[in-house]
């Protein structure tokens, strides 16, 4: 074979190796992204710790974040609220004043949203609203359906978990703050067992695109909705566990059901920030070390644009302690771990490219 043919045959064979080897990368790529083949992808430097501090005790909760500001609650404290600054060096602690105190305060809890607050508890039910320049609170719900979980989507409305009184299974509704005004939708959440403890999870409102967001506990799946209560669509973690794992057992003497077996946890905690889905999830994938798990949490993300899945990242331990509540609030990711508030700052990459999504 002459030297020019040969030349020629390399360099066929290079196009078509590389050809091949692009159409693999891409299959796989699109394989990873959609297929739900649960192999996690862990790229370098998602997330690297930039500031933590010292809270002192271990009972705050996330309250929310406005204005550059994220904002504590106390489950011990329930009327005091911790307000810091995003690098973690300034805090301001504030009291809640309701205007009325004959209502009972056993666990109410505490959203701050833009320029708001709302102090609430669902199973009396009441609902305050206050102003957080001066932290007064004006009651302004205290009639109607039992719920949990709220999340205010804007100045007069928010979302919430109802309970119907006459089946006892969980809904997803809103209410009109202004009007006193109610509306739910039986639909929005799928019964496998029981309606009650299959259907638990944790509720987000997604203020780029107006979406509330709905991530079941014991599946692998999540709800995106108008806010109108229209299904957007129905979208899935990268795990398989598609039915819920839960045995439940009706304790007579109390008249209660509760778990009779420890049920299988699969996403244990949540945030979203612009148009990014943040899950805690804690079911292992393909080829990932045990040693990893014991370590830490570890949080897998997905585009709520396209429903694809985008990246894993861990949030370490601190001593024996995991990290027990997260918000993501510009860029960077806040966690509770014990008495300790850990900010991590997430690689651009993973947030700009949502950015980018939604600009166009």
């Amino acid at each position: 074979m002459k030297i020019k043919s040969k030349i020629i045959l390399m360099f066929c064979c290079t196009i078509a190796g590389t050809a091949v080897v692009v159409l693999l990368f891409n299959r796989s790529e699109n394989i990873i992204h959609y297929a739900n083949t649960f192999i996690r992808r862990f790229p370098q430097h998602v997330a690297q710790e930039k500031y933590r501090t010292d809270l002192g005790y271990n009972s705050y909760y996330f309250a929310g974040s406005s204005n550059g500001k994220i904002y504590l609650g106390n489950s011990t404290a329930p009327l005091q609220v911790m307000e810091l600054d995003t690098a973690l060096t300034k805090r301001k602690n504030h009291k809640i004043i309701p205007n009325n105190k004959k209502l009972p305060f056993h666990t109410p809890m505490i959203k701050v949203f833009e320029n708001n607050f709302y102090l609430f508890e669902g199973n009396v039910p009441y609902i305050f609203k206050g102003n957080i320049d001066n932290w007064k609170a004006k009651l302004v719900v205290s009639t109607g359906k039992y719920f949990s979980h709220l999340e205010p989507i804007d100045q007069d409305n928010v979302a919430v978990r109802f309970i119907d009184q006459r089946s006892g299974k969980s809904i997803i509704g809103t209410i009109n703050l202004s009007h006193h005004l109610e509306n739910y939708s039986e639909e929005l959440l799928q019964t496998q067992i029981d309606g009650i403890f299959d259907v638990d999870g944790s509720l987000h409102f997604d203020n780029n695109n107006n979406r509330i967001v709905y991530v079941y506990r014991y599946r692998n799946q999540y709800i995106v909705a108008h806010k109108n209560l229209k299904l957007d669509y129905r979208g899935n973690t990268i795990d398989t566990i598609n039915k819920v794992q839960i045995k439940v057992a009706e304790v007579k003497s109390r008249g209660i059901n509760t778990f009779s077996t420890p049920p299988l946890i699969v996403n244990k905690m949540s945030a979203v920030s612009d148009n990014l889905l943040y899950v805690n999830s804690t079911i292992s994938g393909q080829y990932e070390r045990d040693q990893l798990w014991k370590e830490a949490s570890i949080i897998d993300v997905y585009d709520l644009r396209d429903q694809s899945y985008q990246a894993s990242f861990p949030i370490y331990k601190i001593g024996k302690s995991s990290m027990s509540s997260f918000i993501v609030v510009d860029k960077k990711l806040y966690a509770l771990i014990d008495d300790k508030m850990v900010c991590y700052k997430l690689l651009d990459h993973l947030t700009t490219r949502a950015t980018l999504k939604k600009d166009n």
